[in-house]
């Protein structure tokens, strides 16, 4: 599943938590899903940016420096 397609997913569970009467049992699902699809696009984004960094020539912040 893309970038794109997780936080399309995130939002219509967050649309069904927030508008919804769901029972207990399918907002835990649903809870539980958006938090690993929450995880998951952070991680991309975090590796997006590290590419980036690298493509500019920028320390990610991870290395130590000599000096």
């Amino acid at each position: 599943m893309s970038y794109e397609e997780k936080m399309k997913r995130l939002a219509e569970i967050t649309r069904r938590l927030e508008n919804e009467q769901l029972s207990l049992e399918e907002a835990s699902k649903l809870y539980a899903e958006g938090m690993e699809l929450s995880a998951d696009c952070h991680k991309i984004l975090q590796e997006a940016v590290l590419q980036v960094q690298t493509i500019q020539g920028q320390p990610s912040g991870n290395e130590v420096t000599e000096s």
